[in-house]
This record gives C-alpha cells, structure tokens and sequence, in this order.
C-alpha cells in the first residue's frame, strides 16, 4: 500500500485495498499478539465482506508471534470486549470501521480486561509498526490462517445483561418496537436479548450481510426506513437504531418522530442514577443534557477527550460508575467497560417498563436543545495548527483545549476538534434554540476558511 490508515486513539481505519488490506492486517496482529506475550486472542468482527478475509490475516499474524486465534465470528464491539475477559484472553481484535461507510474497515484493540487500548497503549503498537517490528509478509503468508477456536459469544453477552437489570419488570411490561440494525453486527445478538425479555419486535435491515442501505452514522436524517415503518405500524413503543458493530444506538419516536442521538446517554443515565449514585463521565462534545440528567440526581459530570477509551479512563480515574458519549454511546462497566448498544437498549426498555411510557413521551421530560454537527474536509492539511490559530482568534473567549478548541458561552458552546476516524475536523455546537446553534457554529466555521 502506498498510503496509511488512520491511526488513532479510536484504533485504525481505512479504505480496503487502498489503506488497509490484509498484509497490514497481519502485521499489527502480530506486533498486538508479540506484546500482549502470546496466548488467547479473540477476533471478532462486524458484517463488512472484507472481515472474514481480515479474520484469516489476523490469525497468521497471532500464530507468527505465538499466540492462539479465537474467532468469535460476527460479534458487536462489546461482546468481543467482553469475551476478551470471559475467556481470560490475553487481548483482543475488533475488525470494524464501525460508523465508517461500507468500503472501509478496520482494527480496534482490546485489553485483556476486557476494555479498549487507552491511547498510549495504541501508540506502542503503532510505533513498533513504523519501526518495522513485524516478520516480511511472505514469512507471515506461511502460518495458518484458520483460527484454533471458534465460539459464539452471543449468549454470554445477553446473559451478562439480564443480570443487571430487572427482566421481569420488561417482560410483563408488553412491550414491541421496530429495530433497524443496518446490516449490522447487532443482528447476531438483539434477537436473542429480545427474545429473553419478552420484547416483539419488527424491523428493517437486520441481515447479516454488510450491506449499508443508508450511512451508517445513527442520526435522525440517516433513519427514513425506520421512519416509515413505526408510521406504518401503530401501537409500537418506538424505533431503536444501531451503527454496524453495534456499540452506539439512536431512539425513534413511536410515530417516527426524530430524537437527537444524545438522548441515548440520557435515558440510559436516568435510569442507572435513579437506583445508584455515581458521577459520569462524558467527552466534551456531549450535549449539555448530560449535566440536566447529572442535576437531577446530584451527580458530577467530569468531560475528557473525544474517543471512547478517553472517556473509560476518566471513569476509572473518578471512580464514575456510569459513563458514555452523546453519539448514542452508554458505557456501563458492570456489562462490559465499552460503548454498548445491546446494554444501551435494555436499559432503556427497562426505563420504558418502569415508567410505563413511550419513547416520544420520555423524550419530552427533557430540554429541546439544537445541536449541530459539522465536518470540514482537511486533506492534506494539519488540523491541529488550523485549530491553534482559531484558538489564538477567539483569545478573548471562554476556552477549554483539552481536544481542540472548545468555546463555552452561558446559553452554549461550540467545539471544533480534528477527527480521530476520517481526515475531516469536526464542528458541534449547541445552544438554547437553533439561531444561537447556527451563529455559534458559522462564527467558527467562517474562520476556518480564511485560515
């Protein structure tokens, strides 16, 4: 390949034949399997048709460096997490691209707890890899390329879930929602946990063929298909929407209505606070509803860097007990220590049970905030000297720079930060009403195209 992946804290992305293919494949195994001192490593992957052959690779490169593949076959981000620990593994591998489109994939890292690398972690792979610490590929392309192993971790995974919240209280409930999965991941587990919580369901694009019908980012403009079915289907609870390896979930009104994907946290939050009491750990780019639900219960929020493993850090570091991202994604570590989406979904139909309401009802508890969600394509320039020269413009602002450059006003704030997955900067903002949102974004984004 003549051009690199992204590599990142939020692991490594890339197009397939382009950035990444199955030499790279190998080689990161390798150097992930050499320093994790060999033994169990677990593979698991989303539905993207480039997976079984990366599955193949993955396993040449653990053998090479004496380790033992365990391929769990199409599984969510969180069950392989979670299987990482449950077998005592001494690492994992995720092969997804997660909300990528379908001509990417890539290579997450899991620890053998079980969650993902934290960044430094990341870099000493990486490192190892641009100092060529990896046999030639043709030594490589000699191992075997069948995994010694493989398991289905569904089962465990919605085990693990029903223990930690109240079945019966759903499954008396009557409950039944429309679900779309994308094609996605999800499909190999939430029937399952449907099924043990008396839940009916109906849906679209719940096969497991990798076959993206819309972008696969779970935003309300992404959703028509799942639109039109509650519209056609009265008397369902709501909509559910997953990301392809299932570790972020969006809600759907009953009638189809939009709900912002930052209520996810919300709801997850509402219900794990009204039993315990805990701080929570979010990324700066989460909406201000966060510190609504934290209020209503009187917990502290502690906001890290963007990236899921930033944010898992900050809760152990806290002792938060809870924690998540506003792009769909509910941390509950009791589960499994990574963005869950099944966890996410049974958190919230226990919510719905308790409550004895409907998504759009339990939506409207809440503040209507507009939040925006910009990308500014950056290829072939650096993001991080763009954003020091915005921060050097807006001097006289209310500024937090722990990632990128965030401007805090009293009615919102807007957040500007290179991406960790694409070659784009990302630009949210959210305020009170959607004429402050709009004018906080534009006054950024207006300065980046004369930088």
């Amino acid at each position: 390949m003549s051009e690199l992946p992204i590599m990142s804290v939020s692991g490594i992305r890339g197009i397939v034949g382009k950035t990444i293919d199955e030499s790279f494949i190998s080689k990161i195994a390798y150097i992930q399997t050499k320093q994790a001192g060999g033994g169990k490593i677990v593979i698991g992957r989303d539905t993207r048709p480039s997976g079984i052959n990366f599955t193949n690779a993955a396993s040449r490169g653990i053998r090479a460096a004496g380790g033992i593949p365990i391929d769990i076959g199409i599984a969510p981000t969180p069950t392989t997490c979670l299987a990482v620990a449950t077998l005592n593994a001494s690492a994992g591998i995720i092969l997804t691209a997660s909300h990528n489109p379908g001509q990417y994939n890539g290579y997450k890292m899991v620890h053998r707890s079980g969650r993902l690398f934290k960044g430094s972690e990341c870099d000493s792979v990486y490192n190892a890899f641009f100092n060529n610490d990896y046999h030639p590929e043709q030594i490589l392309n000699k191992y075997d390329a069948k995994p010694s192993e493989t398991i289905d971790m569904a089962a465990v995974h919605v085990e693990k879930i029903c223990q930690n919240i109240d079945i019966e209280k759903i499954r008396s409930a009557d409950i039944s929602i429309a679900i779309d999965s994308i094609n996605g991941a999800a499909a190999a587990v939430f029937p399952l946990l449907l099924d043990k919580l008396n839940v009916r369901w109906i849906g679209v694009n719940n096969k497991l063929d990798g076959d993206f019908v819309h972008n696969p980012e779970p935003r309300p403009e992404h959703l028509g298909d799942l639109s039109k079915l509650l519209k056609s289907n009265p008397g369902l609870w709501g909509g559910f929407v997953f990301d392809p390896d299932a570790d972020r979930l969006a809600t759907m009104g009953e009638h189809g209505e939009e709900i912002s994907e930052e209520m996810t946290l919300v709801f997850a939050l509402d219900n794990l606070l009204s039993h315990t009491h805990s701080s929570i750990a979010t990324n700066l780019s989460t909406s201000m509803l966060v510190d609504d639900v934290a209020a209503k219960y009187g917990a502290k929020v502690i906001r890290t860097k963007i990236g899921e493993a930033n944010v898992v850090e900050g809760m152990t570091l806290n002792g938060c007990l809870f924690g998540g991202e506003g792009n769909g994604g509910v941390i509950f570590p009791k589960i499994s220590c990574a963005r869950d989406g099944l966890t996410g979904l049974a958190l919230i139909l226990e919510l719905m049970a308790v409550k004895n309401k409907h998504l759009s009802e339990l939506a409207a508890e809440w503040p209507v905030y507009a939040i925006i969600k910009e990308k500014i394509p950056c290829e072939g320039k650096k993001p991080s000297s763009i954003i020091q020269q915005l921060s050097a413009a807006f001097s006289n602002e209310k500024q937090d720079n722990l990632d990128g450059m965030k401007i805090i006003r009293d009615y919102g704030w807007v957040h500007l930060r290179a991406s960790n997955t694409e070659p784009i900067i990302r630009c949210y903002a959210e305020a009170r009403n959607i004429t402050q949102a709009k004018e906080l974004a534009a006054m950024v984004m207006q300065k980046v195209k004369i930088t």
